[in-house]
Parts: structure tokens; C-alpha cells; sequence
């Protein structure tokens, strides 16, 4: 009954309405399906990177007459309520709107961040509620914003009711360590990861002075559950701060998926990684439904290089940079250059930048359709919704992520602890989940994708990441490259 009443309340909206998504209708259907039942769906569309969807959602929402939680970006509720709620009001919906409750006579709707909610069942956990969760592609990454605890130099200088010599011995503790790590530092790392020895005693003082402040007790609450540590050392000031995160993020919300009825929205064409988590977790999926999105798909037109160069030969930089500036020449439209090496990536926008001038940009949102954007992947993925479409994408590396960073070093040292294949659990599927994402909005134009890392062609891994890219055409080819 729900999905023919809110298909019916969505003809209405849209006949004042343009919505440029030729699945509204069918989406609307099952999600009204989704919310009625008592399952947990997952369903995936490039849609959901826009907001031509709401509406079916938020039609659907006021039709069912009970409570549900709606997790939203903060802009996404800002845009419902001051420009979708008055439209949706004169469809015959009569509600009160407090502080981000849409109130019916019967039920409400609460729109909510990712962040508020977490911090509501910290402080009081629910139990059946239907939560309607959007953003799920990103939801590793936000977690990890939200757990990280960072504690610096004024954490431990903070003022407490303790006696003055109490206070005074959180400061010598606080200065022993510091000279104890940039002892033990090795050259060119700003980082340590704590041993097992290290971590331990560690734990043990915040343990005995966790009354000194709300972060010591958060902190000594984290080391107890075995939390991923380590230390950033700070040359300039000669400071350092303590940084934890959980080592399964997913893992600290896994009482609030088992406990409540979910409807997962993910932005992705096909979300295989959280649904595999999910079944992991042993979260039973009841369906999984994939949407097309407001576009026509097109072929990716794929280039890897049969003989390239590995990039741990010396070469390696200087080859990539003569190819880098070949695959310009005579290109109109723009092209996108994408490296998660900071030092690949910033010489190369110096070297095409000497040639090409201010057609060059260094992660800078291009205003142009005739510009050359040498980024990171991250910043690709957070900024390319605000560019052009690009003619082609060019990677001079893959995104394996770099172990040298503390928390991927410590993820790596935890699987080989459990015995597991640390690169095909951990590292290798981080990769094909941000190389999926870099290159979707060639998908668009049928763009091209040329990819020169040796290892593309010459590890099992690497061809297993050129399989992952789809829909895509292999080309042999390309002027003046070859």
C-alpha cells in the first residue's frame, strides 16, 4: 500500500517539478518497499551524489507512519529544509519542523548528521529504529574523522582540580617522553609507531591518571580495547602529539547496525566493499539493488602501455615525466593527472607548468575545459563533482596506499599478526575502491584512462585492478604517445 500511495504523492510532486533521473519512479517504489519492511537493503546509485532523489525518499518517509532517522550531510539537510519542505508541505503533508524533527500527528522524521548520531546512542543506545543511511561510500573515512583522539601538548598542561604536584608530574611525563621519542626517532620519519613494551606502560599511566581530564579517560578507555598508536613528532616546535584510532572502524558501530532496521544508500555504481563487510560481520543483506544514474554509461576507453617501467627504478621519474608531457600534446580539453605521490606529483605540475604555464593547476578546482589538474587521488574524489568532465585521466601511479604513513603501517603489522594476506585483505582493495572512484566521471564521455605504472601489466594484482575498472574498452594505441 505504501508504494502505490507514495507513487502516487510523487507524480504529483513532479508534474511542478523537474527531476532529471528517468528511475525516480522506480527508485520511490522500492524504497517505500525498503522502509515498510522489516529487512535491510543496500541500495547503490551514482545518484546519490546529487539530490534529484530526495524527494521520492522524503515522500516515502512522511507516508509511513512511524519514527524513522534519516543520516544526512549537514548541507543535504540544510538543502531539505529550505527548499524541499515547503514544496513537499503543498502536497497535503502537515507537519511541526523542530530542530531538525519533522513532527506528524503520529510519527516523526529526524534528520541527522553522521557525528550527532553516533554521540545520541553513545549517551542513550536505541533499539529497532528505522535509519535511513546515506553516504555509506565514505562511511570508513568518516569514522575515522569522528574516533580519532589526538592529544597534544595542551591536553597535558590542561588546568584540573588536582594539586599542583600531581599536575606537575603529568608535565615531567610529558617531557620525559618528548625527549624519549626524538631519541628514538629515525631519520626522515615524523612519526613513531609504539611497540608492544611501549603501548603498554603508556597505558598504564593514563590508566592512573585517567581522573585528570576527560581526554586521559578517553584515551586510557582507547588503549584498553587495543586502539592503533602512535606519536607525531613536531621538528619545528620540537613538540609531539599522541594519535589513536580504532584498527576496525566499523567494527565500533557494529552493536548499532545489529540492533536497528537499515536501509544503506550508497553513491557508488556498485558498492561490493561495505556489502562484503557486511556479510563479514554477519549483517544479513535481504537485498541489494544497483540504480543507473541521471546518465547515459559509456565505455571507458582504456590505455596501459604493454612495456613500462616499475616505479622502484631510479629511471622511474624521469621516464614518466617525458611520457606525462608527451600525452598533452596537441589535447584539448582537460586532463587530469593523478598521484598520491607528493613528490611525483608536485615535479610534475613544475614540469608541465614550465611548458604549459597557467594552464596548470595543483589541486585547484579548473574553471576551464582546457586546463591541466595534477592532484592527489583523495582530492580528485572530494573536489571532481566542482569540475569539468576531463577528456582523460592520466596515472603515473596506483593507489596502493603507502604504508609509510602510521595508520597503514600498523593495519599492515595487525594482519600479518592474524596471519592474514595484509596486501589482498587491506591494501589491495583500498585501491580498487579509490581507483573505482577517481575514474567515474569518465564514464560520462567514454573518456580515456591511461595508466603507467609498470606493475598494471607486470603483477597479477595490478591486472586484477585494470579488470576492476567497468564498464571499459582496452584501446592498443594512442597518438603521439606510441
Amino acid at each position: 500500500m505504501l508504494e502505490i500511495l507514495s507513487h502516487q504523492y510523487l507524480k504529483r510532486f513532479m508534474k511542478s517539478h523537474r527531476v532529471d533521473w528517468k528511475h525516480i519512479y522506480s527508485f520511490g517504489r522500492i524504497f517505500s518497499k525498503s522502509i515498510e519492511a522489516n529487512e535491510t537493503y543496500l541500495i547503490n546509485s551514482e545518484i546519490f551524489s546529487t539530490k534529484d532523489w530526495l524527494s521520492a525518499a522524503m515522500i516515502a518517509l512522511f507516508l509511513k507512519k512511524e519514527d524513522a532517522i534519516f543520516v544526512l550531510s549537514k548541507e543535504r539537510i540544510e538543502f531539505i529544509k529550505n527548499n524541499q519542505l515547503d514544496d513537499l508541505k503543498n502536497l497535503g503533508f502537515n507537519y511541526v519542523l523542530e530542530n531538525n524533527n519533522i513532527i506528524f500527528s503520529n510519527h516523526r522524521v529526524c534528520l541527522i548528521t553522521l557525528d550527532n548520531l553516533l554521540i545520541e546512542y553513545q549517551s542513550l543506545p536505541f533499539k529497532d529504529y528505522r535509519i535511513i543511511f546515506t553516504g555509506i561510500e565514505n562511511i570508513k573515512q568518516d569514522l575515522r574523522y569522528y574516533f580519532r583522539i589526538s592529544v597534544s601538548k595542551e591536553d597535558w598542561f590542561s588546568k584540573s582540580n588536582k594539586s599542583s604536584f600531581a599536575n606537575q608530574d603529568i608535565a615531567d611525563k610529558y617531557n620525559f617522553l618528548k625527549k624519549y621519542f626524538f631519541l628514538k626517532r629515525f631519520i626522515g620519519k615524523s612519526y613513531l609507531v609504539l611497540d608492544d613494551k611501549e603501548v603498554s606502560s603508556i597505558s598504564a599511566f593514563f590508566y592512573e591518571n585517567s581522573s585528570f581530564s576527560d581526554k586521559f579517560l578517553e584515551v586510557s578507555k582507547a588503549l584498553s580495547q587495543e586502539w592503533a598508536s602512535w606519536v607525531e613528532l613536531d621538528d619545528q616546535n620540537l613538540e609531539w602529539n599522541f594519535y589513536l584510532e580504532p584498527i576496525d572502524v566499523l567494527n565500533e558501530i557494529k552493536e548499532l547496525l545489529n540492533n536497528n532496521k537499515f536501509v544503506f544508500l550508497s553513491a557508488l555504481r556498485k558498492d561490493n566493499f561495505f556489502q562484503n563487510y557486511l556479510i563479514k560481520q554477519k549483517i544479513k543483506i535481504d537485498l541489494v539493488i544497483n540504480f543507473k544514474g541521471n546518465f547515459s554509461e559509456k565505455k571507458i576507453l582504456l590505455y596501459v602501455p604493454p612495456i613500462q617501467m616499475l616505479p622502484n627504478n631510479p629511471s622511474f621519474k624521469n621516464v614518466i615525466l617525458d611520457k606525462c608531457k608527451k600525452l598533452i600534446i596537441f589535447k584539448r580539453g582537460l586532463t587530469v593527472f593523478l598521484s598520491d605521490d607528493f613528490e611525483l606529483k608536485t615535479c610534475l605540475a613544475t614540469e608541465l607548468a614550465s611548458h604549459h604555464g597557467k594552464r596548470v593547476l595543483l589541486e585547484t578546482i579548473p574553471t576551464s575545459n582546457n586546463e591541466i589538474l595534477c592532484a592527489s587521488y583523495t582530492w580528485w574524489i572530494d573536489n571532481s563533482h566542482l569540475s569539468p568532465i576531463p577528456k582523460q585521466i592520466v596515472i603515473p601511479l596506483l593507489p596502493i596506499p603507502n604504508i609509510s604513513e602510521p595508520i597503514n603501517e600498523i593495519m599492515v603489522s595487525h594482519n600479518k599478526k592474524l596471519s592474514k594476506d595484509w596486501f589482498r585483505d587491506f591494501l589491495l582493495p583500498e585501491a580498487i575502491f579509490k581507483l573505482d572512484r577517481s575514474v567515474a566521471p569518465l564514464r560520462r564521455n567514454s573518456g580515456k584512462l591511461i595508466i603507467l605504472d609498470g606493475r598494471a601489466n607486470k603483477r597479477k594484482w595490478g591486472r586484477l585492478l585494470i579488470q576492476s575498472i567497468q564498464p571499459s574498452k582496452q584501446i592498443k594505441y594512442m597518438l603521439p604517445f606510441d
